[in-house]
């Protein structure tokens, strides 16, 4: 009596899992090459010449940490308190702008760069309105000004990561 052997065929649904792996793994495989591979452009508002971003976050830097040593604003007292703190971080930010104003390339770039502080003058007109709300209201809130349909605050923290500057991205300061 001979034996015949049988092969097995593999089922659809194991055809399917392998598939849907091979898949899988060619995403994986691209996107990777897309995060680092010679195909990857640099943001379009990185600066090409790092001088300004390496003065800035220096600068930017310093103005955080003295911010940092003022008492936490959401944390004062009373609502007037909470105010002063504020305006006092202002006062730093608003110093700090204006050392950053004298670092603006001459080339191109320097629009960019005036971009993005006049983004950051907008912010702190906003903290400045929480400031004076405060005086009246023990609940007002930090209402932050918009730009593209987005908060202010994500086209200066955009540029600021883009950039490495992670020190003049948008302050914490007030909870």
């Amino acid at each position: 009596m001979v034996r015949l052997r049988t092969v097995a065929t593999p089922s659809a649904g194991r055809i399917t899992v392998i598939v849907l792996v091979v898949a899988m793994v060619a995403m994986w495989v691209y996107v990777v090459y897309l995060a680092v591979g010679p195909g990857r452009q640099p943001p379009p508002d990185r600066l090409a010449d790092p001088a300004f971003a390496v003065a800035a976050q220096r600068r930017c830097a310093a103005a955080q940490a003295i911010v940092g040593q003022l008492p936490t604003a959401n944390v004062s007292e009373t609502a007037s308190e909470q105010a002063a703190v504020v305006e006092r971080a202002n006062d730093v930010f608003v110093a700090m702008l204006e050392d950053l104003d004298t670092l603006v390339p001459p080339t191109g770039e320097g629009r960019l760069v005036e971009a993005w502080l006049a983004d950051w003058r907008i912010y702190l007109d906003d903290r400045e309105r929480y400031a004076d709300a405060l005086r009246s209201d023990p609940d007002a809130r930090l209402l932050v000004s918009a730009k593209d349909r987005e908060q202010i605050t994500e086209f200066i923290d955009a540029f600021a990561a883009d950039n490495r500057m992670p020190a003049c991205a948008t302050p914490l300061d007030v909870g």
